[in-house]
């Protein structure tokens, strides 16, 4: 498995990518996990290996919000769909749900906690809105990509 340091900010992260071929890209930081998406440059041709040095990364990828300062250190952040659908960053066990349906959740807050390798990682809203569905339950298994609670925009 790669290991990367990578240093944002003048603070320097221990990255791991098991699968760099996998797409989304699967990082885990610091312990924590997240995904990245890679976006494609039209200009650019098929990178080389030299030119997929972490230290170019950043100029390519589209991080979810976990790696910015806003997010605790256990935090694990959740794609939302254009139809406000909050789905699983990762495949594991829902352990905890922190909302219910008709909750007004704020930017940044905890909606439940994913058990996954091990680890609890908070998922959390990355939109300020109104939770209308919980689609999961305590002990459930979700995949990647899953559905798990829908918030209407404010």
């Amino acid at each position: 498995m790669p290991n990367y340091r990578v240093t944002i900010e003048s603070r320097t992260y221990e990255v791991q990518v098991p699968d760099p071929g996998e797409r989304p890209v699967r990082a885990i930081v610091d312990g924590q996990v997240f995904e990245v998406h890679i976006q494609p440059e039209a200009t650019v041709s098929a990178p080389t290996v030299a030119e997929m040095e972490l230290a170019h990364i950043p100029e390519r990828v589209q991080a979810v919000p976990a790696v910015t300062a806003v997010a605790p250190p256990a935090a694990a952040w959740s794609a939302v769909a254009g139809n406000g659908e909050v789905t699983a960053p990762l495949p594991g066990t829902i352990v905890s749900i922190s909302v219910a349906a008709g909750d007004t959740v704020e930017y940044g807050q905890e909606l439940c906690v994913l058990e996954a390798m091990k680890m609890n990682n908070a998922i959390r809203s990355t939109q300020v809105g109104q939770v209308t569905e919980i689609l999961v339950t305590v002990g459930q298994r979700v995949q990647h990509g899953e559905p798990l609670i829908v918030i209407a925009e404010a």
